[in-house]
């Protein structure tokens, strides 16, 4: 029994040592391919990157798919890239997923086709994707390739929410607000607001701004909705340009220097 242990590990261990080597060897070229595209030298990123791309490395693909997107190192094909991201995509690669979700949405490079966007999208937000999780929320939400469902809308708003995604923080204060997908909570649309617009999200800063007014899951204070309200207006949000001069029409001088001293710390 000692013996035949022995045999096999001596079977072994080569196959592992070429197994590393291997994985090393690709890391290492891999990595020239990547530092030659950040440095601008796209012909040997492809050289570099072509090679593993034939061979069926998911992460080279991919970014070849991306080349032929932004014509980076060859001359743009829409049509080329997405055949790299289909590659890349059926080996599970999420962010190749995601683009061809993408371009089958909207149908830019390929046929239109929202049922097969879902299930690339799908299969990208399983692997905990958070573009992806969020795009598919709106895809539950709008009812496109799958049937309306508000549910299923704010569970990967959620997802993407907790990962720290703006828009997803942005569309759960709102479902949170009118109890679309969930019940009714004002004191959780807040935090989400208040999440997104700590991230500077211009849509988060003005629903916040408008809570703070109306005291709605917080209590009522006008400095601090004057200034939210700001902020948003500053990023050129035109509802929020509106709000502003509207709070300042209400509000005391004392009120407006007060806003004014926070919003220059």
């Amino acid at each position: 029994m000692k013996r035949r242990r022995v045999a096999l590990i001596s079977f072994v261990i080569p196959f592992l040592i070429l197994f590393l080597t291997l994985s090393g060897t690709a890391h290492a070229d891999f990595q020239t391919g990547w530092t030659a595209y950040q440095e601008g030298n796209f012909t040997r990123a492809l050289s570099a990157w072509r090679p593993m791309a034939e061979a069926g490395d998911a992460r080279s693909q991919f970014n070849i798919g991306n080349m032929y997107d932004r014509g980076r190192g060859v001359a743009a094909d829409r049509g080329l890239a997405i055949t790299w991201w289909r590659k890349a995509a059926d080996r599970g690669y999420a962010r190749a997923q995601y683009n061809l979700a993408n371009s089958l949405i909207a149908g830019d490079g390929v046929t239109r086709d929202y049922g097969a966007a879902v299930k690339w999208l799908t299969l990208a937000s399983q692997q905990g994707f958070a573009r992806s999780q969020y795009k598919l929320g709106k895809m539950y939400s709008n009812g496109l390739g799958v049937p309306r469902d508000q549910s299923m809308a704010f569970h990967w708003f959620e997802k993407a929410a907790d990962q720290g995604m703006v828009r997803a923080q942005y569309n759960l204060g709102k479902m949170y607000r009118d109890g679309i997908g969930a019940e009714m909570d004002i004191k959780k649309a807040v935090k989400w607001y208040r999440e997104a617009a700590l991230q500077g999200y211009a849509k988060s800063q003005s629903s916040l701004s408008i809570r703070y007014a109306n005291g709605e899951g917080v209590a009522r204070d006008m400095v601090e909705a004057l200034v939210w309200a700001t902020r948003a207006a500053d990023q050129g949000l035109e509802r929020a340009k509106k709000y502003r001069l509207k709070l300042i029409g209400k509000m005391k001088p004392a009120q407006i220097a007060a806003a004014e001293k926070r919003l220059a710390r």
